[in-house]
């Protein structure tokens, strides 16, 4: 389909999953394409595209292609809501790791504490969980920060979207048990 935009000039696609190789933009079908960023893509269409694309930067086209997601990547982060840590350029592979096992423990606990009758002690146990994943990702941040503005509503993101799903699979608002579990993040949290 997007070789029917003849008149395409810029094209920016990043963590699009599902696209393939047959999927390639075709230089003679837009050649005004002055511009063609390519992040956090599938790793065939990613390579079909630069075979396809690295020539014409003769011919003054912008390419960037990068983070190319092999399918086990994609298999293994398509849920995982800090995905977009994986190759930033402030974020080591092993705090990547890290980040990704820790939410992982995290949001485990959140679902154990969820699975029966909600009540104080929920609410408690919510709010110690909360505590624990700040102190974590706390002593991941450590000497050399690296969790600014953008990671930190990441790591609030992420247990928001655990917190809406349950919500969604229980039929039932859990306003107070988020409530207890971001207060516990925010009473331990340096970040």
């Amino acid at each position: 389909m997007l070789n029917r935009l003849g008149r395409l000039q810029d094209l920016f696609i990043s963590d699009l999953f599902g696209i393939t190789k047959a999927e390639c933009l075709l230089p003679i079908e837009v050649p005004n394409l002055e511009y063609l960023y390519l992040d956090s893509v599938p790793h065939e269409f990613a390579s079909a595209m630069r075979s396809r694309w690295r020539s014409e930067a003769a011919n003054g086209t912008s390419v960037s292609i990068t983070k190319a997601r092999k399918p086990e990547w994609v298999q293994e982060n398509l849920e995982n809501p800090l995905r977009d840590w994986d190759g930033r350029e402030h974020i080591s592979s092993g705090r990547f790791k890290k980040a990704v096992a820790q939410f992982k423990k995290t949001r485990s606990e959140v679902l154990a504490a969820l699975s029966g009758e909600s009540d104080e002690s929920t609410v408690g146990r919510l709010e110690d969980v909360g505590r624990d994943y700040a102190s974590a990702f706390n002593r991941l941040d450590g000497r050399s920060p690296f969790i600014e503005t953008e990671e930190r509503g990441e790591l609030f993101d992420a247990l928001d979207k655990v917190m809406a799903e349950s919500e969604l699979e229980l039929g039932r608002s859990l306003a107070a048990e988020r409530l207890a579990l971001l207060s516990g993040v925010e009473a331990a949290r340096d970040w």
